[in-house]
């Protein structure tokens, strides 16, 4: 059987909040106790061309990786990937998941991203199946799906634009017209701030959107989100329970006014799930990264701050207000104010030496708290806020380059066919130019600085897009600390 995904390739990119490490993290929490990330077995439904789970395996040689997808033409292109990269530990099978048997054996780790709300219900049911028959007894699932009340806001404008584009079948012309109907119906200004609104974020995301996202998203012949509670009781019926969302903040409810979080209170009666649900309908939220895990087991709801001096800290988070009560700010408008001097040099000392992880440890030392629960609540609650990525098993790479740096073998793969590469923080990074291409492909470990700028130089030459730049040992520099510092170059 032909997949959609083999006339359009869905291009395959590395999801951090899939990582086994973020999983085991959050299980530790709940009082799980998963199964170490450096010697676990992970296994993708709907795997593509292995773009999450290969950098996950070159990052993890002594895991196990298997990989699972309809698609002929994505799993044959990761395939020549992992051979390229000499990688052992995985393996990507063109595999129905409906055929799928007891011979996949048991996984610590199930990753099902992007599959969910994009497949008919016996699919749904299998997706569930594999990770109640497959998952390790103390195993975590990741599904992420679309979900309501936000959808709706989405799914009005795909119902607009599948009926206009209902007699085309040429993939490019389906998505320009349709992308051309919602830009065109916007320039009519409607009378109404609302539906105005609702245009201005449609045209962020399609502004946003490659072309074959949007043919396999929006204009995709299935895509029916779900209700948080809908869900739960779904996967209720193949005895998995709910353990958390992928990221930890999007659980928080004290980041909203009192009477907001005392009205979540009385709405949900102490129950998770009513909370959860509730929280959608606040945040209007349009899509979720659940994690599942078996009924059987023991969760503790009671997340206490202290859980998080057995873990590595890491942030990139940035002082933007001096005095006595200093303000950090990080990625996605994550914010704390602190009047306690030990925590604000702590998350300085983090900032300094991002993207590396420092244990608890180190930062109790280097911030000389005299109280060590109290460092440990604040910083605790600048990982709610978002603000803090924690790890059990922090991402190895360098933070400098030495006389012969090596860039991510991946990386260096991933420079021949465009700028977008994978980190060794198992996140994308959009290359600057074609010297950085350049560079990243010349790392290979047995070039040293003189080496590199002559190679560089040698390109420019050869190629019209580098006319008029000039590679310096100072300006080598610069690239080599800025590639270091997106977690390129390897120890």
């Amino acid at each position: 059987m032909r997949s959609v995904y083999d006339e359009v390739p869905y291009l395959g990119f590395p999801l951090a909040q899939t990582h086994p490490d973020r999983l085991a993290t959050l299980a530790t929490l709940f009082g799980m106790k998963p199964a170490p990330v450096e010697r676990c077995r992970v296994l993708e439904l709907g795997c593509g061309d292995g773009g999450n789970l290969i950098p996950m395996a070159l990052g993890l040689p002594e895991s196990e990786f298997v990989g699972i997808d309809l698609a002929e033409r994505p799993v044959a292109a990761g395939c020549a990937a992992i051979q390229s990269l000499g990688l052992k530990g995985i393996t990507l099978r063109q595999m129905d998941l409906m055929d799928a048997g007891p011979e996949l054996g048991e996984f610590d780790y199930i990753v099902a991203h992007g599959v969910y709300s994009w497949v008919p219900d016996p699919v749904r049911n299998r997706v569930l199946s594999i990770c109640r028959n497959h998952l390790a007894p103390q195993g975590v699932s990741y599904i992420s799906y679309n979900t309501y009340p936000g959808f709706h806001r989405r799914e009005m404008f795909r119902g607009m634009m599948l009926h206009h584009v209902r007699d085309l079948e040429d993939v490019e012309r389906r998505v320009r017209e349709a992308v051309d109907l919602i830009e065109t119906l916007a320039k009519v200004r409607p009378e109404s701030e609302l539906v105005r609104a609702l245009f201005r974020e449609e045209l962020q995301h399609l502004g946003q959107s490659e072309g074959w996202y949007l043919h396999h998203d929006d204009l995709a012949a299935i895509n029916r989100p779900v209700y948080f509670h809908k869900f739960a009781e779904h996967a209720r019926r193949y005895r998995l329970q709910y353990l958390a969302e992928a990221d930890f903040f999007e659980m928080q409810d004290h980041i909203y006014p009192p009477q907001t979080a005392i009205m979540l209170k009385r709405f949900a009666e102490g129950d998770i799930l009513r909370k959860e649900q509730y929280l959608d309908f606040i945040k209007g939220r349009r899509f979720r990264q659940t994690l599942l895990c078996h009924e059987e087991v023991p969760l503790d709801r009671a997340v206490r701050p202290q859980a998080i001096v057995n873990f590595y800290l890491a942030s990139n988070a940035k002082p933007v207000a001096s005095g006595p009560c200093e303000e950090f700010r990080g990625a996605r408008g994550a914010a704390l104010k602190t009047d306690y001097a030990p925590a604000q040099a702590a998350l300085r000392r983090l900032g300094e030496v991002w993207p590396r992880s420092l244990p608890f440890t180190d930062l109790l030392a280097c911030a000389r708290a005299d109280n060590p629960a109290v460092l440990a609540e604040i910083l605790f609650g600048a990982y709610s806020a978002g603000l803090i990525d924690l790890h059990l098993h922090p991402p190895r790479f360098t933070p400098s380059a030495g006389e012969r740096p090596a860039a991510s073998p991946l990386a260096r793969l991933q420079v021949l066919n465009g700028s977008r590469v994978t980190s060794l923080r198992h996140t994308t990074v959009e290359l600057e130019d074609a010297v950085d291409r350049c560079l990243v492909f010349l790392m290979d470990g047995s070039r040293g600085r003189a080496q590199l700028v002559a190679g560089v130089e040698a390109f420019l030459r050869s190629h019209t897009a580098g006319a008029g730049e000039q590679l310096t040992s100072a300006s080598l520099d610069a690239r080599l600390e800025r590639l270091a510092r997106q977690a390129l170059l390897q120890c």
